[in-house]
């Protein structure tokens, strides 16, 4: 069985072999990953790389880190060099006004079509493509604060905002079913500590309806639709399976509980995850680790799959050690089996 029909059995809780691997060493690796949705916005290549420029500085008087733009038009900084920044004044965050003659980015056919000339079809591995994310781009181009005032004190405006985003989102869709996509995912973090940034009613009246639509979308074109969400977001959570989530893509899975997701959830949807970045990974004990990556591929073993274990991209960011994350890895694959 091949590592696309392992992840398609485990999407689908279709009796999967064994639980999905999306580690750094290339023996463990269900999932190709592939950068096919590329946005392009004229004005602002020269600032795609980190650097100094006088002109973004001057509209940031007061950071002293590096700068670029990204394809929203959204100012970004990062201090140390290492992350990969923070909006530090959005597109439109001064007033709604500056959204009547925005647009938004386009999609580049020409990335397109060189990922169509890889054939991705005929690979073994399970094409993951990124889309743009929902909550994300307007949490940047209205800046945080604005974003969830504006969910309270305008929310017309930003059901209008959507509105917009939509054509963009459906059209990621399509570009990551030309080019042979088994699952798409975006990136929206709705959570904090211990709640969610917003009500599951506000959820639920603002953003569900644009996650159904990327969803639909997905289903048209046979594609997985994942999310990744950071924080405490299990209020959210059944309105995101309603609206059409198939994975979520957790980091911090001990925010609910590994327990609470393999026994509550894994009939429904699957997961795809590390080991817990924030209370475990980082403690470097490696009796903990090991014990933490146990306790998660036994939970999702039990409840009949549903997991694809992974490592976080980037784990020296979060000073984490390549040999932690080894110990975690090893435990997980010679306990796959289901």
């Amino acid at each position: 069985m091949t590592s696309r029909e392992i992840i398609r059995r485990i999407v689908r809780h279709d009796n999967p072999p064994r639980l999905g691997w999306d580690f750094h060493d290339p023996r463990y690796q269900d999932i190709l990953h592939v950068h096919a949705v590329e946005l392009v916005r004229p004005g602002t290549e020269r600032y795609e790389k980190w650097g100094a420029y006088p002109e973004l500085n001057e509209r940031i008087p007061n950071f002293n880190g590096e700068l670029c733009m990204d394809k929203y038009g959204n100012i970004l900084g990062r201090l140390n060099g290492i992350t990969k920044g923070e909006c530090v004044r959005g597109a439109i965050q001064e007033d709604w006004s500056e959204f009547e003659e925005y647009k938004f980015p386009e999609i580049s056919e020409e990335r397109l079509r060189q990922v169509v000339a890889m054939n991705l079809r005929a690979q073994d591995k399970y094409v993951m493509v990124y889309l743009p994310g929902i909550f994300s781009v307007l949490r940047d181009m209205r800046r945080m604060d604005n974003a969830l005032m504006d969910v309270a004190a305008e929310p017309e405006q930003i059901e209008n905002f959507l509105v917009r985003l939509m054509p963009l989102l459906i059209r990621a869709v399509e570009v990551a079913a030309e080019a042979g996509a088994d699952g798409v995912m975006n990136g929206d973090d709705w959570g904090m500590q211990t709640a969610p940034f917003i009500s599951p009613n506000s959820f639920r009246e603002l953003f569900k309806p644009a996650y159904r639509e990327v969803a639909d979308a997905c289903r048209k074109h046979n594609i997985d639709y994942f999310l990744h969400s950071c924080g405490f977001v299990l209020p959210l959570v059944d309105d995101m399976i309603d609206a059409g989530v198939r994975v979520f893509q957790f980091d911090q899975p001990e925010m609910a509980g590994v327990k609470l997701w393999a026994e509550r959830y894994a009939d429904r949807v699957a997961f795809h995850s590390p080991v817990d970045i924030q209370k475990i990974m980082p403690t470097g004990d490696r009796a903990v680790i090991e014990a933490a990556a146990l306790h998660m591929a036994e939970s999702f073993r039990k409840a009949g799959g549903g997991l694809i274990a992974k490592d976080y991209p980037t784990w020296f960011e979060i000073e984490v050690k390549d040999e932690w994350a080894s110990w975690a890895r090893d435990v997980i694959v010679s306990h796959s089996d289901i």
